[in-house]
């Protein structure tokens, strides 16, 4: 996941809110200009006309109207703010620091001008000075959780996201509500593999604030990292009982149905997190998995399908397309769709392995075979490839090749005792007993 630089949020913070109608101050700001003529603005016009080019990305224009504003209304501190802000937007981050150096000598303690520095920092990556910054803001800040969480995405870019968790957690202490903290938190705990502490951490925030969905949401997915499925299900349902349009949670809730095998029931929570017009092509590619697990080939395909089409780069819908033509007898068919899959994921030794089966089943097994091979090329030490491939030399009669393949699957994989014992029954069904029972006695 990737986190909003923190300069970002101190110039969003600052922008207005975007308006249809040009407010006034610009026409007139604009109109004197054309009519050379000097019309009287107070600081907070002038930060209206600054902001409007702003919100507009027209940076340049927004510093020659701060430079003319500074000229009505010299050491004004909100203007002086704002050229810092706007020289560090148009790489000019050395000189917006010295001016925020003059600025400190008048404001000491001024929060958003420490915030701002922090943020300058970041964007210059140097993310140390950057907390430093952000920590001198503390004190006197109005809003401390949108300070935490600054520091917490520095501590992010830095690596350190057992600090990141840290700082999330401060930032949920003052404002439970902030959802940017808990998915931030989320995707922490998800890359650090702490499950059980992320199960802890909703825990507590839900005893905090037990309405927020979002905390009851990431707790449902914590439980699904720990395999405590029926757990999640309860707080999938806690969050919806909250919010009953709460996508994700359907979303998941179904996730967690079908790895309890409740496929029905996942179909039912699948489908309801599917919006009108929905862009997520993964959600028709899962509902397309359950009809896949039931054995409804024809709703499956045609799930995968539509999942395809809103975004075709979605290997598993065009490799379960390919299956579900196997399934339903039409192997070349599912050639088509299996190669279009390798396409886009052409070293998965997993799907090259399903397409190598299908080449055998539409009557090229040379093609199946070779396909085993670039498999293997892409991982040596994927066991299912070996035996899939030892496996269907031996039900295509090729015994001896069968041999050899379970005999080259030890050179990779030497301590692999089940292609051990794979190998001594082609052995002995091969007439090769004192042979078979070496390999048997080495696997025992």
């Amino acid at each position: 996941m990737a986190s909003p630089s923190a300069f970002d949020s101190v110039i969003m913070k600052n922008q207005i809110e975007d308006n249809i109608n040009i407010p006034w101050q610009v026409e007139k700001f604009e109109e004197q200009e054309k009519l050379r003529r000097s019309v009287y603005f107070d600081v907070d016009d002038f930060e209206e006309v600054i902001d409007f080019y702003v919100y507009r990305g027209n940076y340049t224009r927004g510093l020659k109207v701060v430079d003319y504003a500074l000229k009505v209304h010299e050491g004004a501190l909100p203007l002086l703010l704002k050229k810092a802000q706007l020289l560090a937007t148009l790489n000019r981050e050395e000189r917006a620091l010295e001016l925020l150096a003059e600025v400190e000598k008048m404001e000491p303690s001024n929060s958003e001008l420490f915030l701002i520095k922090g943020a300058i920092y970041s964007q210059m990556r140097n993310y140390e000075k950057a907390i430093e910054e952000y920590l001198k803001a503390l004190p006197d800040a109005e809003e401390p959780d949108f300070i935490y969480i600054n520091i917490a995405f520095e501590y992010e870019n830095l690596g350190n996201f057992k600090k990141t968790i840290e700082y999330l957690e401060k930032a949920l202490e003052i404002n439970p509500e902030n959802d940017m903290a808990i998915y931030e938190a989320a995707y922490c705990f998800d890359l650090l593999s702490l499950t059980q502490e992320s199960i802890e951490f909703f825990q507590k925030l839900i005893d905090r604030h037990p309405y927020s969905v979002e905390a009851w949401f990431n707790l449902g997915v914590s439980f699904i990292n720990a395999s405590l499925y029926e757990k999640a299900l309860e707080a999938f349902d806690y969050a919806l009982a909250i919010d009953e349009d709460h996508e994700h949670s359907w979303f998941h809730k179904g996730y967690a149905l079908s790895l309890l095998n409740q496929f029905n029931e996942a179909l039912e929570a699948y489908k309801k997190s599917v919006t009108e017009n929905e862009t997520d092509g993964m959600k028709f590619y899962y509902i397309g998995e359950c009809y896949e697990k039931m054995e409804d080939y024809t709703r499956a395909s045609d799930f995968y399908h539509r999942a395809t089409r809103i975004d075709p780069t979605i290997v598993d819908a065009w490799m379960g397309m390919g299956v579900c033509e196997l399934e339903t007898g039409n192997p070349r068919k599912a050639l088509r769709y299996l190669e279009r899959g390798i396409e886009l994921d052409p070293e998965n030794p997993g799907y090259l392995c399903l397409l190598a089966d299908a080449y055998i089943t539409a009557g090229e097994p040379a093609k199946g075979m070779k396909t085993f091979e670039k498999a293997l090329e892409a991982d040596p030490q994927d066991e299912e490839t070996w035996f899939e491939y030892a496996e269907a030399q031996w039900q295509s009669g090729q015994r001896e090749e069968a041999i050899l393949v379970a005999t080259r699957s030890l050179l990779s994989l030497p301590e692999n005792n089940t292609l051990r014992y794979r190998l001594a029954a082609y052995l002995f069904l091969s007439g090769k007993g004192n042979e078979g029972a070496y390999f048997l006695e080495e696997a025992l």
